[in-house]
């Protein structure tokens, strides 16, 4: 495969205009946007500026507290502060307040073409919002050729390696109902360091016949002509690659997915399978396996017999639970053992409290201004969360006098956080372990040196396990890549419908209740509430429909893409009831295409679900047939 890195780096005017920011000093606005980190002010505005990252690339937020604290500080000295401050190269500063304060920092921007802008949203919200904004555009990118990717089973494969077989497998793969995304300038993106997302990267205004499978001697497929919209897709995240090869006699080679072989891109491993080419062996069944091999090995093993031996466990479990006081099915806390056996922390003091303080909140703090004294709105800004200490919070309290240090820091530990992780520190001082010991707090340490690289892969993880959910009852489905979630009153067909499409192909994520998740990049994604893979048939009661159908059937998760309501057609407004009505639904702050189904005895719900979903698809890639009729329509009228 031929590799090349691309990367683009958004303005400031770009990330004004994606977060609705309006410029309070409109200069500089073409600055570009390096790094993918929000810093929110803090040692600064005491006059201390530790060198870092923080002030040459990241974004800066000033909020509420920030403006606050510099409210308080006498003029003169806040000027020269703000002077020093604003002469950094930072790209931008957000402000989420407006005052004289921020009227003063405005002039003195003026001065170093520093862009500033107002934010309407709180600062908690501007940071995660543009926290996901920058991870998807500083995705790091790279174009590479000679492969094909492939959705087969909701896996996104990478196939490479021996042409002539690339080619014929995929020719098979898509005549079995499989998708296709590129064979050629294929774009991969390192989406948030948490996975590699490939893209076809022609230009969408050319319709879909930048859907070709490129042969041989000129011999191209169109494959949207030749096998259907349902068999394209835009992009898919990559999660295994095959590399296929002539078959030689004096290689051994183990048994399918056998051996852990990896292969890297843009930083990201790849699980890897190479499959030798010869005569007689059906590659594309082959393929299928392999996909069909990576789900089941994330997915687990789990038989019907087991089903009510689970349900069991789980009804005592909750029962224990509940007899302890704990909160059964709620992720509203988290022990501090799992963040620490989640990075292979060093525990320095407080192992004995591992278990019995919680994290609370998705935020991990360095102390900045309650150090310098400051604690206003302390508790209320999330100071409830992880701490991190570096070498910046030790040099800033030895550069202020000894009995502020002793005062500053001594209110500071009396703050009720679950723990502090210390990065980057070579000796931790005596009077700061003493402390600590005294105060029986959590001590941890990390490997991660760089503070931004903490913040980011701590919150990350934290914001996945805190991630706002809900509960919906209905039937979760994925068909032809989408994620659609099947609701209706009890006893109008949902499970049923569901059945019959995952006799037709399609799979099944949850039954009877689904819980949804936003997760940190903005995406709601839905797997089942309790024990997956299992539905409740009237007349049949509960089947296993992985045992049944095989793991092909069913996917742990899916992002979800669209509502299907089924409601019940009366007869007497059959010939006038609009079966799809192109409707929107809110559900954790995003808006979900959502259309009614009017469903009888006399039409098949599977089947409209699925017009459905592939009439989604062609809108979503500029064909919209109801138009494109009306347009003929008149033509012929025109003509006649």
């Amino acid at each position: 495969m031929e590799r090349v890195i691309v990367r683009k780096f958004p303005k400031v005017n770009d990330l004004a205009d994606v977060l609705g920011l309006i410029p309070l000093l409109d200069v500089d606005m073409e600055k570009e946007i390096r790094t993918q980190s929000i810093y929110r002010v803090g040692y600064e505005l005491s006059g201390f500026f530790p060198e870092g990252e923080e002030l040459q690339s990241n974004i800066n937020v000033l909020g509420r507290k920030e403006i606050g604290y510099l409210e308080r500080v006498e003029k003169q000295k806040r000027r020269e502060t703000l002077e020093k401050y604003l002469s950094y190269p930072f790209p931008a500063l957000i402000v989420t307040v407006e005052n004289s304060i921020v009227d003063e920092i405005v002039e003195i921007g003026k001065k170093y073409k520093k862009p500033i802008l107002k934010s309407n949203n709180k600062t908690i919200e501007f940071i995660r919002n543009a926290k996901f904004y920058l991870q998807k555009v500083l995705a790091e990118e790279m174009i590479i050729d000679n492969c094909i990717l492939l959705d087969i089973y909701g896996v996104g494969i990478l196939l490479k390696g021996y042409e002539d077989a690339r080619l014929g497998a995929t020719v098979e793969l898509l005549e079995r109902g499989h998708k296709f995304i590129t064979d050629t300038r294929l774009k991969i993106q390192n989406i948030a360091n948490r996975f590699i997302l490939g893209s076809n990267t022609s230009d969408k205004e050319s319709g879909d016949s930048h859907f070709y499978l490129f042969g041989k001697d000129g011999n191209d497929i169109d494959v949207t002509t030749h096998f259907g919209i349902k068999s394209t897709r835009k992009r898919k995240k990559i999660t295994l690659l095959i590399e296929l090869e002539k078959w030689d006699e004096r290689k051994f080679y183990d048994r399918l997915g056998l051996d852990e072989v990896y292969e890297e891109f843009l930083g990201f491993k790849i699980p890897k399978v190479t499959l030798p080419v010869r005569k007689g062996r059906n590659l594309a069944i082959i393929i299928e396996t392999a996909a069909i091999n990576y789900r089941l090995k994330k997915t687990g093993v789990n038989s019907a017999e087991y089903f009510w031996k689970e349900s069991k466990r789980l009804i005592e479990e909750n029962r224990e639970n509940k007899k302890r006081g704990l909160v059964v099915n709620d992720k509203t806390s988290m022990p501090v053992r799992y963040i620490k056996s989640r990075f292979n922390l060093s525990v320095l003091n407080g192992e004995e409290f591992l278990d019995n303080r919680y994290i609370t909140t998705t935020g991990v703090y360095r102390p900045s201004l309650a150090l310098t004294g400051y604690f206003d709105m302390y508790g209320e800004e999330g100071y409830k969360g992880l701490q991190l200490f570096t070498e910046t919070e030790f040099n800033y309290l030895d550069s202020i006098p000894a009995v502020d240090k002793e005062k500053n820091l001594e209110r500071y530990l009396d703050e009720d956080f679950p723990a502090i992780i210390i990065s980057g520190v070579k000796d931790i001082p005596d009077y700061f372990l003493n402390k600590i010991i005294e105060k029986k707090i959590i001590l941890l340490e990390t490997k991660l040196d760089r503070p931004s690289h903490v913040v980011a892969t701590f919150s990350a993880y934290l914001e996945n396990y805190f991630a706002p959910s809900t509960s919906v009852h209905g039937v979760f489905v994925e068909l032809y890549g989408f994620g659609v979630l099947l609701t209706g009153k009890s006893g109008i067909g949902k499970s049923e419908t569901a059945l019959e499409l995952i006799h037709r192909g399609h799979r099944l994520i949850a039954d009877d209740s689904v819980r949804f998740e936003k997760g940190v990049i903005g995406d709601i994604t839905g797997r089942a509430s309790k024990l997956p893979y299992f539905m409740e048939i009237r007349g049949l009661g509960i089947i296993d429909v992985k045992a049944l159908y095989g793991v092909g059937a069913v996917r742990i998760s899916k992002r979800l893409d669209m509502i299907i309501e089924l409601q019940e057609l009366k007869s007497e407004d059959y010939l006038t009831a609009m079966d799809y009505q192109e409707l929107t639904e809110v559900l954790l702050g995003n808006e979900i295409s959502k259309i009614k189904l009017y469903i009888s005895s006399g039409r098949n719900a599977a089947a409209m679900v699925e017009i459905a979903v592939m009439n989604l698809m062609a809108k979503r890639m500029g064909y919209n047939s109801e138009e494109i009729y009306l347009k003929e329509l008149k033509n012929k009228n025109y003509n006649d």
